[in-house]
C-alpha cells in the first residue's frame, strides 16, 4: 500500500470557452469549484492537495488555505506539463488523485471505490455506462515513475504501459465536464445537473 494519498487539481487552462476562470465558478453550495474540490480531498485525508494554476490566477482568492499552489508559466506545453509540475510536489511513495477543475463532481464513496481497487503500478478510473470519468487515481509506483522522468511524455501515452483498473460507479456526475456557460447553466439549474 502507498504511504499516503495526495491530490492534484489541474486548473491552468485559460478558460477561453467559459469566458471566466473555472476555478472561481460558484458550485451552487457556497463554494467555488476549486474550494469544493480542495476541501473534499483535504477532508478525505489527501495531503498535500496541489492546484496547478496559470499566471493570471490570484491565490488570495482561494477559500481554502491548505493548498499547495503551483504556477504553470508554459501553458503551450499542455496538460501533461501541468501534471508534471504538480507531481513534483507529491511526496515519494504517495498515490495521487488527478482531477480537472471543470469536473466538479467529487464524493467520498467515489474516492473509497478507487482506493479499494488500486494497485501500486496501475491506475484506477471511475466508469459510468462504459465512459471513463474523474478523478483518476495513480498508484504510488506510477507516480514515482512519472515524477522521475526527465521529460514527461504525453500523459495518456505514459499511462499505456500500466494497468488500467476500471471501477464501475453509479453516478453520472463523474462525467460532468463544465467547459462553456451553457454547460455551467445546466450544471447549476438542470434537473440532471449535466
Amino acid at each position: 500500500m502507498p504511504k499516503g494519498f495526495s491530490a492534484l487539481i489541474l486548473s491552468a487552462g485559460n478558460s477561453g470557452r467559459m469566458g471566466t476562470d473555472k476555478a472561481m465558478l460558484p458550485n451552487g453550495k457556497g463554494l467555488t469549484f476549486v474550494a469544493h474540490l480542495a476541501t473534499c480531498f483535504g477532508l478525505y485525508g489527501c495531503n498535500p492537495v496541489v492546484v496547478v494554476v496559470n499566471e493570471q490566477f490570484d491565490p488570495s482568492r482561494l477559500q481554502t488555505k491548505n493548498i499547495v499552489t503551483v504556477v504553470n508559466h508554459d501553458l503551450e506545453k499542455g496538460r501533461s506539463w501541468s501534471i508534471r509540475l504538480g507531481l513534483n510536489q507529491i511526496p515519494e511513495g504517495h498515490a495521487c488523485f488527478i482531477q480537472n477543475i471543470d469536473n466538479p463532481f467529487l464524493e467520498p464513496d467515489l474516492l473509497d471505490s478507487l482506493i479499494g481497487c488500486l494497485i501500486p503500478d496501475g491506475y484506477a478510473v471511475p466508469v459510468w455506462h462504459g465512459h471513463g470519468g474523474h478523478p483518476i487515481l495513480l498508484g504510488n509506483k506510477l507516480v514515482d515513475f512519472l515524477r522521475n522522468q526527465k521529460e514527461l511524455p504525453d500523459f495518456r501515452k505514459a499511462l499505456q504501459g500500466y494497468t488500467r483498473i476500471e471501477v464501475q460507479y453509479p453516478e453520472e456526475g463523474i462525467l460532468w465536464n463544465i467547459n462553456t456557460p451553457e454547460d455551467y447553466k445546466r450544471f447549476i439549474h438542470g434537473p440532471t445537473k449535466r
